[in-house]
């Protein structure tokens, strides 16, 4: 039986649950300088653009685009979670960040 991948539950909950998380996770898409090295150092990258329209229909119909955004988040998504939103989250609630989280 295939393995299916997931996120794990403590994640999966806290993207579905916390505002402050999925704020996180959205401002950290928006860096490519982040982007651009964890995918140097996870092996992971988010799919290339198409340059043309057949070649959108063509990695559509492969699931060329499907398989490597899975496999992407899959690891981005965690790796947000431990590196940039955990220690935030700890700031603010210590006080030490000031503002909206």
């Amino acid at each position: 039986m295939e393995q299916i991948n997931r996120l794990p539950e403590e994640i999966a909950r806290t993207l579905m649950s916390d505002p402050a998380f999925n704020t996180c996770l959205q401002r950290s898409l928006e860096e490519p300088e982040l982007i651009e090295q964890f995918s140097r150092l996870y092996g992971v990258a988010l799919p290339r653009n198409p340059r043309s329209g057949l070649e959108m229909m063509v990695d559509e119909a492969t699931g060329y685009r499907k398989e490597t955004f899975d496999k992407f988040f899959l690891a981005f998504i965690p790796f947000v979670y431990r590196v940039v939103y955990l220690p935030l989250k700890s700031q603010f609630e210590a006080g030490q960040v000031k503002g909206e989280f």
